[in-house]
């Protein structure tokens, strides 16, 4: 039965695969016209499927079947060259010249489907409340505050900057708010668009009013047959937008050229700092794996040394303690003979005063004394081992163990306390070893008067 191949392979490294994505789209680009897929995933630790779908998604064209093959049999081929991205293509035409003037339609054209729609909502509008303008907000369509008889000039302006726009990549989109009106949008950068006539005072009208004691009154204006185009940018960290009017000395054409120049413009610098983001997003992303991983050496050193200074302490006190058992050793053994000397000295006085003649009760407490006296001997745990209990040589024992053994034995009663040095407090977060000063004295606190 033939081995699965899936159980088989062999499993792919992260730290590979976050390398094999920090490469650009250029370095990448080389790397596959100039090693095989086979070699590469074996370099990089990634599988051959990856590495295709890395291609597609840069748009970068990868070596025919039976390129290598070729190669080796020593046909000279061409290598295709790197198509641009899609973001190059939309600068590039996006930064075209739109030139100085943008012809209206005529009116037997056919306008654009939105430009068309725009138009049919202008002239179903209803008119404001000063009777001379409609107020048009729709979510699809361009803001406008303009007259009815304004309406079919300023949907062949919206005509002219859709033509422009779109063969460039720049739509205009509905808007998710129902208070605002469409826009241009490419990405997350949006610009509104808003078709205004304003209204300027009418010649030799008198003001009126009603002759409030505050004298306001009201000046008489009219519709000024003039369009003003102006664009917001939806930016809170940039201006409020620009508007370009309409005079005398200004043709409308002169103005949408600045227009569309100024939305190509404006979208051509968001994608040039997108892009700008985007290689300072993937540099800080490299420059934090790398203090990421330097962090993890660091960590690893530091785990090491705590590491090698546990192992010094544990053979220190591993050597510390076999010295002090020596030392309880010692003193059991020495309270052992003197406890034996004691209870000969006992039952040599009793055998004096009562003729060598033992009572059952001195007997019995002889026979106690013996076996408890037999018990505070060291011998009796089979101590000393040479083996166990003597130096030993540091070199010898593992890296973290196990360590040499321990008799731990209880501390003798006549074993003296060795006091613990006295710790006096002087001043904020500071220790002395001296002793404590001695109290003053009470008759020289309070001396008799």
């Amino acid at each position: 039965m033939p081995p699965n191949n899936r159980s088989s392979r062999q499993p792919f490294s992260k730290m590979s695969d976050s390398l094999f994505h920090q490469l650009s789209r250029e370095e990448l680009y080389e790397k596959v016209w100039s090693v095989s897929g086979i070699k590469l995933s074996k370099e990089w630790g990634v599988s051959d499927v990856a590495i295709a779908k890395r291609c597609r998604k840069l748009n970068i064209p990868r070596p025919p079947r039976g390129y290598w093959a070729k190669l080796e049999a020593g046909r000279r081929l061409k290598r295709p060259p790197l198509p641009p991205t899609t973001e190059q293509v939309f600068i590039k035409e996006a930064g075209k010249p739109v030139g100085k003037r943008i012809a209206l339609p005529g009116d037997s054209e056919v306008l654009h489907p939105l430009a068309a729609e725009f138009l049919k909502a202008l002239e179903g509008e209803k008119l404001t409340y000063d009777k001379k303008r409609v107020h048009l907000r729709e979510s699809q369509l361009p803001r406008a505050e303009i007259t009815k008889a304004m309406a079919p000039r300023a949907a062949k302006a919206f005509h002219s900057l859709l033509g422009i726009a779109e063969s460039r990549g720049i739509h205009f989109r509905k808007s998710q708010s129902s208070y605002d009106g469409g826009h241009f949008r490419k990405g997350n950068d949006r610009l509104s668009l808003m078709f205004e006539e304003p209204l300027v005072a009418e010649a030799g009208a008198e003001s009126r009013g009603r002759g409030s004691p505050y004298g306001f009154q009201e000046q008489r204006t009219k519709p000024s047959g003039k369009l003003t185009i102006a664009i917001d940018t939806h930016r809170h960290d940039a201006s409020k937008g620009r508007k370009w009017e309409e005079s005398e000395t200004r043709a409308l054409e002169v103005i949408l050229a600045e227009v569309a120049t100024y939305i190509c413009n404006y979208y051509v610098e968001a994608q040039k700092r997108r892009e700008q983001e985007k290689i300072q997003r993937e540099k800080d992303r490299v420059e934090s794996e790398i203090r990421h991983k330097k962090w993890l050496e660091e960590q690893a050193l530091q785990r090491q040394e705590e590491a090698r200074i546990r192992h010094a302490d544990s053979l220190h006190q591993a050597a510390e303690h076999r010295k002090t058992d020596l030392a309880k050793a010692a003193e059991w053994w020495r309270l052992h003979e003197s406890t034996n000397a004691f209870i000969t000295e006992c039952e040599r006085r009793w055998r004096v005063a009562q003729a060598d003649e033992l009572t059952p009760e001195q007997q019995c407490w002889l026979f106690w004394a013996l076996e408890t006296a037999k018990g505070l001997s060291p011998f009796e745990s089979g101590y000393p081992n040479p083996a166990k209990d003597g130096e030993f040589d540091p070199a010898d024992v593992p890296f973290g163990g196990p360590y040499p053994e321990i008799r731990q034995f209880p501390k003798p009663p006549s074993m003296p306390e060795i006091p613990a040095p006295v710790v006096v407090q002087q001043g904020y977060g500071a220790t002395s070893h001296q002793p404590p000063p001695k109290p003053y004295p009470f008759w020289l606190r309070y001396p008799r008067r």
